[in-house]
């Protein structure tokens, strides 16, 4: 019975795009079909976007079907562990400024490539329906490339309360007043579950209310804010770009915060154009004077724990910890791109046995450099990547690793 939910879900997928592509094919519809592989020869935590602790192969199979103003993708993947999973698959219908859908999407909400400490796609995607909304302001004191963009979704993830399903309502908006400068405001809630209302005062607090003194004091909220600005040069392209997160809620408003920053240039006048990046993060949190906040309160609460099938839906390195990375790649020709990274590395400052990832500190450098190489409808990358520490908790192991992925649209 606990999984009827689930299942409801993704009957009503699977019907939909099932029979939605049965009929012929008039103006305005598409069906295209993609199929994939990934192998990895060891588990290992990831040095770029947001990359979580692999499989060791994962066998994907991706139907998209458009026709109109309705997409749909119907995802089957495979992994290492004999199970199947619908990850990535949805439904959406789009209406003027409006999409409404419901699925399991990846999200990465920061203006980093690399990572999020807020939501991230370090997790596998929670089951969820969701509302985009974006425009253009059409305001003459404003500047033509002013817009703004909204998106809300609530979703189901597994064991984040007592091992068990809870929701997680999030809330991302985008204000970019002109080119090149973008502020992001983001909010995600914990709430319901087993025990917990999920009525409509629930809803409320999850929302916009003051959850630290009320009957919905246990819903976890984490809230703050991010920034991107492209600083223009005439050789090169140069963006800085930033996130602060909260863990905990003093007067409504987020504290206790943990810290993303980065640095990217762009170059493309050069024969191969070239992006170099920089990025740190800080997940640690100091002892704060009415002790609400400390180490380890990054992604842990009272009542819930910010994870999804055991993995924090944040920043990769979890609670308690901190990275400084470097990231380059390489556009070498129209088919081939190199890419390398390496990241300083240190998990669980506070040597925390309750640590997801490791129950004592571990810290050294991991690295990875990988080629892609595109051909029409065809993928194929190959990587090679090290890393200097293990993790027990996460079935990580130092050393090198090889790994492939190939993928093939018909």
């Amino acid at each position: 019975m606990r999984h009827k939910p689930e299942m409801k879900y993704l009957t009503f997928l699977s019907a939909f795009i099932t029979f939605s592509v049965l009929p012929s094919f008039a103006l305005g519809q598409t069906l295209n079909m993609s199929v994939g592989f990934e192998y990895n020869s060891k588990h290992f935590l990831g040095v770029k976007n947001g990359l979580k602790s692999s499989d060791k192969n994962t066998t994907k199979l991706d139907m998209n079907y458009d026709r109109n103003n309705l997409s749909s993708q119907l995802s089957l993947n495979f992994n290492e562990y004999n199970k199947f999973t619908f990850d990535r698959s949805y439904l959406q219908y789009n209406s003027g400024i409006a999409t409404f859908g419901i699925g399991s999407i990846n999200r990465q909400w920061s203006f980093s490539d690399n990572a999020s400490l807020i939501f991230s796609n370090n997790s596998r995607p929670p089951k969820s329906v969701y509302l985009k909304l974006q425009n253009k302001f059409n305001n003459e004191w404003l500047p033509s490339k002013a817009n703004w963009s909204l998106e809300v979704f609530n979703a189901f993830t597994e064991g984040s309360l007592k091992n068990n399903k809870s929701m997680l309502l999030g809330i991302r908006t985008i204000l970019s007043p002109i080119k090149g400068l973008d502020f992001e405001l983001v909010q995600t809630s914990q709430w319901g579950g087993s025990g917990y209302s999920d009525g409509i005062s629930a809803l409320g607090g999850a929302l916009i209310k003051d959850t630290n003194d009320s009957s919905n004091s246990n819903i976890n909220k984490m809230a703050g804010f991010g920034i991107s600005y492209k600083i223009p040069i005439d050789l090169a392209k140069l963006r800085i770009y930033g996130q602060a997160i909260g863990e905990d809620e003093a007067g409504n408003l987020p504290s206790c915060y943990a810290y993303l920053a980065g640095l990217e240039w762009l170059n493309t006048k050069t024969k191969y154009p070239t992006t170099i990046g920089i990025e740190a993060i800080d997940t640690r949190i100091d002892l704060t004077t009415q002790g609400y906040c400390g180490p380890n309160t990054m992604y842990n609460n009272s009542n819930y724990v910010y994870t999804n099938y055991g993995k924090t839906m944040g920043a990769t390195i979890d609670t308690e910890g901190t990275s400084l990375g470097l990231h380059i790649k390489s556009q070498i020709s129209q088919e081939l791109d190199v890419k390398y990274a390496t990241k300083s590395v240190v998990i669980n400052d506070k040597n925390w046995l309750g640590h997801r990832l490791s129950s004592t500190r571990q810290s050294g450098l991991e690295s990875s450099i990988s080629i892609t190489w595109n051909k029409e409808n065809i993928s194929f990358t190959g990587n090679i990547y090290n890393q200097g520490f293990s993790l027990n908790k996460a079935n990580v192991k130092s050393g090198y690793g090889i790994g492939f992925s190939s993928s093939i649209i018909f």
